[in-house]
């Protein structure tokens, strides 16, 4: 009967011992990892460049990294810009007021944002809503 107390002990022992090996392996991990987080390189904030166009009038992009596609968001109306991309250039022309943002890497590695906005030089006149028909010639 002695002898299964002491068994019954020494299991018990070795179940703690796991369960501690166990937890510090455990934490010691997590520690690893936020450490090696903190360790990580801050994410640069990319240059922001402002352009304003006229509707009409053209805008180049120059040294654009040879081999990258620029990408584009429509922040207001997606009929504002026409794109062209052309080896080391981008090519803009205004087509109606609205604001793009094109991400592009330049040939120097720096990756910019152009915030690209359009004016209408004047807003449209009248309306589409038909009227009253012209009174007939006597």
């Amino acid at each position: 009967m002695k002898n299964d107390s002491t068994d019954t002990k020494a299991r018990m022992r070795r179940r703690l011992v796991s369960a501690l090996v166990m937890f510090v392996l455990i934490a010691s991990t997590g520690a690893l990892a936020l450490a090696t987080q903190s360790k990580a390189k801050p994410k640069t904030k990319r240059r922001v460049i402002p352009v304003t166009i006229n509707k009409g009038q053209n805008y180049t992009i120059s040294g654009v990294k040879a081999g990258t596609n620029p990408s584009s968001k429509v922040v207001k109306n997606p009929n504002a810009l026409v794109m062209q991309s052309a080896p080391g250039r981008i090519e803009l022309v205004g087509a109606d007021s609205g604001t793009w943002k094109i991400n592009v890497t330049l040939a120097s590695g720096e990756k910019v944002t152009y915030q690209v906005t359009v004016k209408a030089i004047t807003p449209p006149q009248g309306t589409l809503q038909p009227t009253a028909a012209p009174t007939a010639i006597p």
